[in-house]
């Protein structure tokens, strides 16, 4: 068993090795500047988020795009806080700026941007969270990254802004860790997950895949499950961005149930993605966290080959810093070298316990009980 485990990790060094040359073929790509700017429509779908709601919205506000041919369309997802009145309150000098309710019988993210898509008059459909912040410059990258009339859909980078506490500088190497990942495997011309929080495609296309038609009552995935539709139907049209004013910014999750939950969230959709792609990452995942956790043990149980193990280890943690030092680098994210070492001995425990939770049960998110 410890040489299968053994031969599981060495697979997965190839896959590091791959994956920094997939962040590299990003990092290389230039995005040439485009005069020409089109007409957006940035969607935020929001729910009891009253109480950081308007850092988005300020930063929204200061946006350096032209404001006659820009909208933005706040979905209010039956809120249980004053949310709703806090954006009126934010928006009422702002006309471009509106705040709708998602209409009765309807719920969730999915439907929220539904809504907000089938009266948006952009050609350009730009999501993010009500958690996060965008700079000045952002629309302006977006705009550049669709000069090319073949790209349909592109995803941005994301970082999470750590405080001083210890758990949100976990969870910010984490976060990179799914960022790079995922910029990777575009570079590479795969695709195995995506964001949401900054996330643009042409209204076109949404509307020729019919958006989430097939996956809406799925509560995660409003990125993965439209990327993969757009990819099948318009392949080659998907496209990371890479300019570091194209970045958003999010903030961490202060209580580990929240945190919890959101990850239960995330990974609740590996399931439904078990024949494709993302599905077979998220088996391969789990299966190279057993391998960590059986060749650390074996470390202590057996002298024989134990240089061997002792190598692969020492050299998945070299090419896991490399990646993930140079990653965090682009996203201007803080780096935090404790963090990154305790993360090596818990993310084993930690992914092995969310992939069999998040596959049973319920779990509760923004105030809502939500069935697996």
């Amino acid at each position: 068993m410890t040489a299968f485990f053994s031969l599981v990790l060495i697979s997965y060094l190839v896959i590091l090795a791959a994956a920094i040359r997939g962040w590299y073929s990003v990092r290389s790509s230039h995005l040439e500047s485009d005069e020409q700017k089109r007409m957006m429509t940035v969607v935020i779908a929001f729910r009891n988020e009253e109480k950081v709601i308007h850092h988005l919205i300020h930063s929204l506000k200061n946006l350096n795009y032209p404001k006659d041919i820009l909208e933005v369309i706040l979905v209010d997802d039956h809120s249980e806080d004053n949310s709703f009145n806090v954006v009126e309150s934010l928006i009422y000098d702002s006309p471009n700026f509106k705040v709708v309710s998602l209409s009765e019988g309807r719920a969730g993210k999915k439907a929220a941007i539904s809504q907000a898509v089938e009266v948006a008059k952009g050609e350009i459909i730009v999501t993010t969270d009500a958690d996060c912040q965008v700079q000045v410059n952002w629309l302006d990258r977006i705009n550049d990254a669709f000069k090319n009339d073949t790209t349909n859909l592109v995803f941005g980078g994301v970082k999470l802004t750590a405080n001083k506490s210890f758990f949100s500088s976990l969870q910010a190497i984490e976060f990179t860790s799914l960022i790079g990942s995922m910029a990777a495997a575009i570079g590479l011309g795969s695709f195995i997950m995506g964001n949401g929080a900054n996330l643009s495609f042409r209204k076109a296309a949404f509307q020729y895949v019919k958006g989430y038609e097939g996956n809406a009552k799925i509560a995660s995935g409003d990125d993965e499950f439209l990327a993969r539709k757009i990819m099948k139907a318009f392949p080659s049209s998907l496209y990371f961005n890479n300019e570091a004013e194209a970045v958003v910014s999010s903030r961490p999750i202060i209580s580990l149930k929240h945190f919890i939950s959101q990850r239960i969230r995330w990974a609740s959709k590996w399931k439904y993605n078990a024949f494709s792609t993302s599905g077979a990452t998220a088996l391969y995942v789990i299966l190279v966290q057993l391998a960590s956790v059986s060749v650390v043990i074996s470390l202590f149980r057996v002298r024989e080959g134990m240089l061997l193990l002792l190598s692969i280890l020492v050299v998945k943690l070299l090419l896991e810093c490399w990646f993930l030092f140079k990653v965090s680098a682009f996203l201007q994210s803080r780096w935090h070298w404790v963090a990154f070492l305790v993360l090596q001995f818990i993310y084993p425990f930690y992914v092995l316990g969310i992939g069999i939770v998040s596959q049973v049960g319920l779990y509760t998110w923004k105030g809502r009980r939500i069935s697996n």
